[in-house]
């Protein structure tokens, strides 16, 4: 990246509401009213925002159906959103009004849901919470918010159906900290977080929608985390 890309992409970033919509299509593609609609933004200035943003190569749009939708590359956006978040509270954008009313209706999509391929909503921060606490991943000491997976942690995940071999050699970061939507704190993310739901779907803890991003919890996860 060149400094001028570098300048156009930190301007970008430079405002509450841009982070806000980032912080949505890292949930997955939305269409601009939806994204007001979530955010609590008028559409046009959401659609002021996203042009700013595409403009700076964080978001692309896809076409679905008729319809024009906005997506970003995790790979690339959530590593520099990780980072403002580990800068401290004030720079994390505060929960958009969507993200209340879920909270207030203790929706199923707040519970328990996919944040792209691993768990999110108040199961993966309990999770997530639980892991920790027994000492299976601590937080990196060095290079951003994220863990490192304890030797003891890798034979209690491999144990439970956790590929944690692939997790490791895979191309993305390993274990990172997800900013949950409506929580306001981490869950597991990365190719160990992927793996970790995917070992749950595999033992048939959580079942998957076709659509939505809403799962259920068909067997308690403490039951999974008790071997």
């Amino acid at each position: 990246m060149t400094t001028p890309d570098a300048v156009r992409v930190a301007d970008a970033l430079a405002d509450s509401s841009r982070l806000a919509l980032l912080a949505a299509l890292l949930e997955g593609e939305a269409t601009v009213s939806d994204l007001a609609a979530r955010l609590g933004l008028a559409q046009p200035r959401a659609s002021t925002h996203l042009a700013r943003l595409r403009a700076s190569g964080l978001v692309e749009t896809v076409a679905i159906g008729r319809h024009r939708a906005y997506r970003v590359e995790a790979g690339r956006v959530k590593p520099l959103l990780d980072a403002l978040y580990a800068t401290g509270p004030a720079s994390v954008p505060r929960p958009s009004k969507h993200a209340g009313r879920e909270r207030r209706r203790d929706s199923p999509l707040r519970r328990a849901r996919t944040c792209y391929d691993h768990l999110a909503g108040v199961a993966g921060v309990g999770l997530l919470d639980t892991i920790r606490k027994r000492g299976w991943v601590r937080a990196l000491e060095q290079g951003g918010p994220g863990y490192e997976l304890t030797r003891a942690g890798a034979r209690a995940l491999a144990r439970r159906g956790v590929d944690v071999d692939s997790a490791h050699v895979s191309r993305r970061r390993f274990a990172t900290a997800c900013l949950d939507w409506t929580e306001r704190r981490p869950h597991l993310g990365g190719a160990l977080g992927a793996a970790v739901l995917g070992a749950l779907c595999a033992r048939g803890y959580v079942r998957r929608r076709s659509r939505g991003r809403d799962v259920t919890l068909t067997k308690p996860l403490a039951r999974w985390l008790a071997g």
